[in-house]
């Protein structure tokens, strides 16, 4: 029980058990647990990961409190458990994101300064907006005296005038934002969070510097090189911690979420997605999206609901355990390319159950269905997958068939005209376009032919054939042998048999 008692603004707490015992201090809250509503991590199905995976199904317990006794002789695997713990850690050769430091405290000064900087922008801005709606009104009367002048629609006029497009392509790096790049890297790096140099000062400090001195071309492109690395590590560098990981995945999948629902209003596609974690320490909450009603297709089709799908693509990707550079291995990277090769080919070629003849392949594939793969790599040479032996050589093939530059295509009949004479010129001068089969053994020498399976009595007789016992179980079979001297009795024994019988 609890009383409250005070006055003058203050107020008193005693707390009473059932005993009549009075205290001030709360009595220990009992622990209350719904079964079915708030299930604990313990809960949940245990993922089947195998006896070489038991190490690391016992390092996931330790992280999440479970009491697991290490002795000195454990101590590579606490090595390997400290070294699973987040994406960076299972990564130790990539280039990592470094996570933003968050701004001090500001004090009240500080505080009041800003305050007088964010009302005088606001100012500032207001009067923008005015001079601009000052502007669009004086436009909005000159489009009309156009569209009029030139009896056109006010609607053509502003599309020619304010026109568009939402497709851009990747610039090349200019030496101008090497240049700002690498003077902020300068004059920021160490300093504390607000009193870095803002982008107007930095831009002043490079113009100062190329008044200064000349750049040769070998310090040009130094600082553009710096910018392209420090843009690779921007998209391809893995995170610090799990935390910033998973705001990460959060974000760029909620934008993904976004970008197919606006597809499906503009073309009207189907589109599922599918994000999970790649292991058991990572925090990344798995999700999954689709337009319209997609998924039903997996309760129509496969029988299953889609939530049990991403359940077990959570348990698949866990078990592969994985990190980047298993990930892009020599065998891996040979069956992503294969793949990717045969795809291709079955896609342009509208043929499911078509395979890609390597051997034969001018002959084959090129001549026989007018497709052709160009800008295969010059560095690696051509011919299947399987055979490359080096993961540079893999990489680079990978990487093009990924970016597109390496893809199949339909040639017109002048380019298979042109590839025609270019086989026929390779065979003059003796080289071997097209692997011949292996001559049979028994060439030449006269065979019984197979009379067609549509001829007239073709069925009798294949009956006739089926009924037919083997000869080898004609020779083996045993026949019972009869006794040599019958006895007297085996008459009546007969004619006993045959009453007993009626």
């Amino acid at each position: 029980m609890v009383s409250v008692s005070g006055g003058s603004g203050q107020c008193e707490f005693t707390f009473t058990d059932g005993n009549g015992m009075a205290s001030n201090s709360p009595p220990p809250i009992p622990s209350i647990h719904f079964p079915g509503y708030f299930p604990t991590r313990a809960a949940n199905p245990p993922i089947p990961l195998g006896p070489d995976t038991e190490l690391e199904h016992q390092q996931s317990s330790s992280l999440h409190g479970t009491p697991n006794t290490v002795d000195d002789s454990d101590e590579s695997a606490c090595s390997q458990q400290a070294n699973s713990s987040t994406w960076q850690a299972r990564n130790p050769g990539q280039p990592v994101i470094q996570p933003r430091v968050a701004p001090p405290h500001q004090t009240a000064a500080q505080k009041a300064s800003r305050e007088i900087a964010r009302a005088q922008k606001a100012a500032k801005a207001k009067l923008l907006y005015e001079s601009i709606e000052a502007f669009l009104k004086d436009q909005r009367s000159k489009t009309e005296a156009l569209a009029r002048q030139h009896d056109v629609t006010v609607d053509h006029v502003k599309q020619l005038i304010g026109g568009e497009t939402h497709y851009h392509t990747s610039r090349k790096i200019q030496l101008r934002n090497a240049l700002v790049h690498a003077k902020a890297v300068e004059v920021n790096t160490g300093r504390p969070v607000g009193s870095k140099f803002p982008m107007v000062d930095i831009q002043r400090m490079v113009q100062e510097d190329l008044q200064a001195r000349t750049l040769t071309c070998e310090e040009e492109e130094e600082f553009i090189t710096k910018l392209a690395e420090h843009r690779d590590v921007r998209v391809h560098g893995v995170r610090a911690n799990n935390t910033a990981a998973s705001r990460d995945v959060l974000v760029t999948v909620d934008r993904v979420a976004t970008e197919l629902e606006n597809l499906r209003d503009q073309t009207g596609i189907y589109a599922t997605l599918f994000v999970t974690r790649g292991h058991i320490n990572d925090s990344i909450q798995s999700t999954w999206s689709s337009t319209d009603n997609s998924a039903d297709f997996w309760d129509d089709v496969l029988q299953k609901p889609i939530a049990d799908i991403a359940r077990q693509y959570e348990q698949w990707a866990c078990i592969q355990n994985q990190n980047l550079v298993e990930r892009d291995s020599l065998s891996n990277m040979r069956k992503q390319v294969t793949r990717c090769i045969s795809d291709g080919l079955r896609k342009i070629t509208g043929k499911r159950d078509i395979a890609m003849n390597y051997i034969n392949y001018d002959v084959g594939i090129v001549q026989a269905y007018n497709v052709q793969l160009v800008n295969w790599p010059e560095k690696v040479k051509f011919g299947n997958p399987s055979t490359i032996g080096t993961v540079a050589e893999i990489r680079a093939l990978h990487d093009a068939l990924k970016a597109g530059t390496c893809t199949w295509k339909k040639l017109t009949c002048r380019e298979l005209d042109a590839h025609s004479a270019e086989v026929t010129n390779r065979v003059a001068v003796g080289e071997v376009v097209k692997k011949t089969r292996k001559k049979r053994s028994d060439a030449g020498v006269p065979r019984k032919r197979k009379a067609p399976a549509d001829a007239p009595g073709t069925e009798t007789q294949n009956a006739s054939a089926r009924k037919r016992p083997k000869a080898s179980v004609l020779r083996t079979r045993t026949v019972p042998k009869s006794v040599a001297f019958l006895p007297d009795n085996a008459d009546d024994d007969t004619e006993e048999e045959e009453e007993v019988e009626e």
